[in-house]
């Protein structure tokens, strides 16, 4: 451990004296996230405040067979009404310039039927869908008021058989901070750590092989085991704390623009189980590093190797910031995956030991494998002096 120590201390040294890697690990996080997440969030509130504002553009069939309908959706707010007298005609309509198509006909002298075509996932036309069914749900209103009316009873003597009621129970900014939170979060974290593990593994690995350095390092007391592993723990160490100064940079941005973010429920239960999750990561994601480094010729080399890694990390991340995965139980034993899916877990404040335990059981083990890859490497001569 002396030696590896030594070795440790001098890497860090060297790591912290450059400027890329000080400002890959600390100021990047610190600066970019809080820049970053300002934009979106402008963006995104920007966003949720004019789809309120949105004119709702509704193509209309059959106006003359339902005049007491059409009326109705004269009448509601934010809605433009353009009347067509056949189907042919509305489609095209519709298709050319229109939100929703909301085709009507005379059922029976006291009937309507009523057939609605939108386009699912366009949000334009799923906020019309929403007015076209508070119109509707007026008109079935009013309509049944009439008839009760004429039977000589009262509608509001009527006892409704359900009664809803909708209530949000946060604001916008603290739902969006929260929802947020959980999704980006793990993943900028993890492209954090892969970022800053992928740009110095290669230095310390492939680029002293370049630059001829490593003939020191072998001539001296240091087995090619404790060179490994004081590289590894270098790279590990700087990947914890570009994690750490990820999470600083998105819950600093997120709480600059107004974002009330759960951390009242993050205990020390949640930390110690975040911390366990994300270590035995950030373990795989440097040994890996260092592998491909040992592996590699120069540092070109080496970072043309790590590319498909970086894709690979960047795709998981996304997909399950978007929630394009799901495996169900079994995600928690993908590498990469259970990580982001148990941090995603642990922020919403919900504590598995069965899931934390699966993604420190998978992980943990691939992390050594690849630790002895990389000093098996090492003791190559014909990979480590390749031309």
């Amino acid at each position: 451990m002396k030696n590896i120590w030594l070795l440790f201390k001098k890497e860090i040294l060297t790591a912290v004296r450059d400027r890329r890697t000080a400002i890959l690990v600390l100021i990047f996080p610190l600066i970019f996230y809080p820049t970053m997440l300002g934009v979106i969030f402008h963006f995104t509130t920007q966003n949720v405040t004019g789809t309120g504002n949105t004119v709702s553009r509704i193509a209309y069939v059959n106006r003359e067979e339902t005049p007491e309908l059409a009326r109705r959706f004269e009448g509601g707010e934010k809605v433009r009404m353009s009347y067509y007298s056949t189907v042919e005609e509305a489609e095209e309509g519709f298709a050319r310039s229109g939100d929703i198509l909301v085709i009507a006909s005379q059922k029976s002298p006291s009937g309507v039927d009523v057939d609605i075509r939108y386009r699912q996932y366009n949000q334009e036309s799923e906020i019309a869908l929403s007015r076209t069914q508070q119109i509707l749900e007026s008109y079935l209103t009013e309509t049944l008021k009439q008839r009760l009316s004429s039977m000589g009873v009262d509608y509001e003597d009527i006892t409704q058989p359900m009664s809803i009621s909708v209530e949000s129970t946060d604001s916008e900014e603290n739902s969006l901070g929260q929802e947020m939170l959980k999704m980006m979060l793990p993943y900028f974290v993890i492209l954090s750590i892969i970022t800053a593990a992928m740009g110095l593994g290669a230095e310390i690995t492939a680029g002293e092989k370049e630059k001829k350095t490593i003939s020191t390092l072998l001539v001296s007391t240091l087995s090619r085991r404790d060179i490994v592993l004081g590289k590894f723990l270098t790279v590990f160490s700087v990947g914890t704390v570009a994690a750490v100064s990820s999470v600083i940079g998105l819950i600093y941005g997120l709480k600059i623009f107004g974002l009330n973010l759960p951390l009242g429920e993050l205990t020390p239960t949640i930390f110690g189980s975040i911390l366990a999750t994300v270590l035995p990561l950030i373990a795989i994601l440097s040994a890996l590093v260092i592998s491909i480094g040992s592996f590699s010729r120069t540092q070109k080399e080496a970072n043309i190797y790590q590319t498909p890694v970086l894709m690979v990390v960047v795709l998981t991340g996304i997909l399950s910031m978007s929630g394009g995965i799901n495996f169900q139980s079994y995600a928690y034993f993908v590498p990469l995956l259970n990580s982001l899916e148990v941090f995603k877990e642990l922020i919403g404040g919900v504590v598995s030991p069965l899931h934390i335990g699966a993604n420190f059981l998978t992980n943990t083990p691939i992390a050594i494998a690849l630790i002895f890859v990389s000093i098996g490497l090492f003791k190559r001569e014909n990979i480590l002096f390749r031309l």
